[in-house]
């Protein structure tokens, strides 16, 4: 799998809650370091489980992961922080905007609160406008491998739809009231009440921009040359039909993705009755992986008995990673192996 995606700089990690996301995106953080790459790795999942895999604290600044080769930093990013941040100021000025004003409230409260209340507005993409600061930031830095552990099942996919919701017959009467605010904001500033700046077209403005930077956003994530989307799942029914939802979705946003790893596989031939059990069902599953996937590269990494946190644990992965195909599992449960 590395040869693959070392060629590319942007990886995104992504699958259902639970699958073992982080300790993938956190194991190839660690390959990429160790092979020289300057890598940044990123948890943008609100249930952040980054620092747990490293077994150290985490927050929203890079931290060094020691023992890498000084090559690996870390963090953990609440993305709908910063748009919260964002939204305040926006409201902020709008209020004072219109509390200034000779004609009263210039837009509708409904209209207010659906332009600036991410109860009206999908939180995937509140949490997107977050991810799209952080995607500028990085893209623009030295890091030579950025790797995404995102939240779960692709929220940050949701954003790229933003530029349609803004298109939309909603979106169209959010710029339709800003228009009309902006016409009272003039009329306004002609019998000289107010201020000189002109929030609602201010406010057009950015969302303007916002579209662009989606759209930039778009291509970034799309390039097949630079960006790679790698799906984890589980040998489980719910994940396996999540995961092909997932890849749908990715397909029909011509993003590229050519991995699926699957994790917690069962590989057992001892005396213990439920594991046996597990391990014939993961077996068969697999079976139904490879059917539903057969265009994807998979990867196996086999369930262990230990928990994986701290970096000597999260190598144990990487070899699994790298070249434990599905055909080379299937091997080892015939081969009737115990992987533990």
């Amino acid at each position: 799998m590395f040869d693959v995606i070392s060629k590319k700089r942007l990886i995104m990690i992504s699958g259902k809650g639970g699958t073992g996301k982080t300790t993938t995106a956190a194991a190839t953080s660690i390959k990429f370091a160790e092979d020289g790459f300057k890598t940044a790795v990123i948890s943008l999942d609100p249930a952040h489980s980054l620092g747990d895999s490293f077994d150290l604290k985490l927050g929203p600044d890079f931290k060094r992961i020691e023992g890498v080769h000084g090559k690996l930093f870390a963090m953990e990013f609440d993305p709908k922080l910063l748009f919260e941040k964002e939204r305040s100021d926006l409201r902020k000025a709008m209020e004072t905007d219109q509390n200034e004003s000779p004609f009263g409230e210039m837009l509708p409260k409904e209209m207010f609160d659906l332009l600036l209340d991410t109860n009206y507005m999908p939180v995937e993409f509140a949490e997107g406008i977050g991810f799209l600061r952080l995607l500028d930031y990085l893209i623009e830095s030295d890091f030579e491998k950025i790797i995404f552990d995102t939240a779960p099942t692709g929220h940050t996919l949701k954003l790229l739809e933003l530029p349609d919701y803004l298109d939309s017959f909603v979106g169209k009467m959010i710029r339709f009231q800003l228009r009309v605010s902006s016409i009272f904001s003039s009329v306004k500033r002609l019998f000289g009440f107010g201020s000189d700046v002109d929030v609602a077209k201010e406010t057009l403005k950015a969302l303007d921009e916002l579209k662009e930077r989606i759209n930039n956003a778009k291509k970034i994530l799309t390039n097949k040359d630079q960006s790679e989307f790698v799906v984890v799942t589980l040998p489980l029914d719910m994940s396996i039909y999540e995961s092909a939802r997932l890849v749908g979705e990715l397909d029909a946003y011509e993003i590229p993705n050519h991995f699926l790893v699957v994790n917690m596989v069962r590989i057992y031939n001892g005396e213990c009755g439920f594991c046996k059990n597990l391990s014939r069902m993961h077996l068969k599953n697999l079976d139904r992986i490879f059917e539903l996937f057969s265009d994807k590269e998979i990867r196996v990494i086999p369930f262990f008995s230990k928990e994986i946190r701290g970096v000597s644990s999260l190598r144990e992965i990487i070899k699994y990673l790298a070249d434990f195909t599905l055909n080379e599992a299937k091997k080892a449960f015939e081969m009737k192996l115990t992987i533990d």
